[in-house]
């Protein structure tokens, strides 16, 4: 039986980091020994999202785990464990970190070394092999449920951050609280779990797979902040943001999720399977007349290579294609609009092949956006051309 808190519908983002093993309404002791140091590690594991791995710090965690003194002999001697589940709760194990012969014994000798080597390993691909079963990632749920009678410990979540159901829904958040306020008003709310004493680790924050959008730089930063002030507000002693990224794998997740809006940033998947995403010159920084991207655009572009790249498995021979277009302010020329938007095209199809897509890439300008004109009343309209000035990518 899968136990959730019921939903509430408020305008709050949620907290989706913390984890420890669901067993009808609470964290369950493993059978794998217990009372030693137990790291519980959550993956929301979406469609939406890169499969989930154990980057090296966490992995060097739970191998200080396994190193702990606090077992004892015995099948069902205490020792240390690591709990793998994903957000909604559907699938969960308890897998031992602590080495042990094949009596029960810990293993302080020569083998040492190896076990640990191999119960990591086997917490790696116990990880590697979540997928979330529910449409939409409800982590405040998730985590309420799986931190519930668990005791102190580590507590590593592996996910974009982004909710989408439940008592947090970001479609409905948007970007604009401040992360503080946000905080205060989840614990006022009683939104929050109980994360006393914990050191609390989030990996995979802001990454993205799927058809949900990238996130620019300001809209990842924003994301963190919120789960930072969220952990802060929780009790946690320590939150950490490990900013390692996750394999460019494709997600386990095969049920639909819904798509978090980006500002800046669109991306919609064809009936033919090709994905559209167009980025604003909001997100590109591209300055008047000017075909240099911004450091900000680098990471934008850095994560759609990745997802280029992955994709070519599915459709090798498929192209990238890239077009820009611009606005038509006054003393521009149809020329130097068709000029300044290939230039442009250009340099995100550049960036794209620097960051690693080696597949052929169709780069051009359209000038002026097609059916748009930032002219009226022969006043230019700054709102209408910030909307026209774009690069769309196709892949």
């Amino acid at each position: 039986m899968k136990c959730s808190r019921a939903a509430l519908p408020i305008f709050l983002l949620s907290t989706a980091l913390t984890t420890s093993l669901v067993s009808g309404c609470g964290a369950r002791a493993g059978a794998a020994g217990g009372d030693g140091e137990r790291i519980v590690i959550l993956a929301s594991a979406s469609a939406n999202e890169p499969r989930p791995s154990l980057p090296p710090g966490i992995e060097s965690r739970l191998a200080e785990a396994a190193h702990s003194q606090n077992a004892t002999d015995g099948k069902n001697g205490k020792g240390s464990v690591a709990i793998v589940t994903t957000a909604d709760g559907d699938t969960a194990q308890t897998l031992p970190l602590t080495p042990r012969r094949a009596n029960g014994a810990v293993e302080h000798g020569l083998q040492r070394e190896n076990l640990i080597d191999a119960n990591v390993r086997r917490v790696s691909e116990a990880v590697g092999g979540l997928a979330a079963t529910h449409s939409g990632v409800d982590l405040l749920a998730g985590i309420d449920n799986a931190v519930r009678g668990a005791g102190p410990g580590t507590l590593v979540v592996i996910s974009s951050g982004l909710s989408t159901a439940g008592g947090f829904d970001l479609r409905r958040t948007g970007w604009q609280l401040e992360p503080v306020a946000l905080a205060a008003e989840l614990k006022t709310r009683g939104l929050l779990p109980r994360l006393d004493g914990r050191r609390f680790v989030m990996t995979g924050i802001g990454e993205t797979a799927g058809a949900q959008a990238p996130l620019a730089l300001p809209t990842r930063e924003r994301l963190i902040a919120y789960w930072r002030e969220i952990c802060h507000a929780a009790g946690a002693a320590e939150c950490v943001f490990d900013e390692a990224r996750l394999e460019p794998r494709p997600p386990n997740g095969t049920v639909p999720t819904p798509e978090v809006p980006v500002p800046g940033i669109v991306s919609v998947r064809g009936p033919d399977g090709t994905t559209k995403t167009t980025l604003s010159n909001d997100v590109l920084g591209f300055a008047g007349d000017s075909a240099a991207l911004s450091p900000a655009a680098q990471g934008v572009l850095a994560e759609l290579a990745s997802r280029i790249v992955a994709r070519s498995e599915d459709r090798p021979s498929a192209r990238v294609v890239v077009r820009g277009f611009t606005a038509d302010p006054p003393g521009s020329t149809e020329q130097g609009r068709a000029d300044l938007s290939a230039a442009r095209a250009g340099a995100v199809a550049g960036a794209l092949r620097a960051a690693g897509v080696s597949r052929p890439i169709d780069s051009s300008g359209g000038g002026t956006a097609p059916g748009m004109t930032a002219m009226s009343g022969g006043v230019f309209d700054e709102g209408v051309a910030v909307k026209m000035r774009r690069v769309d990518i196709t892949y």
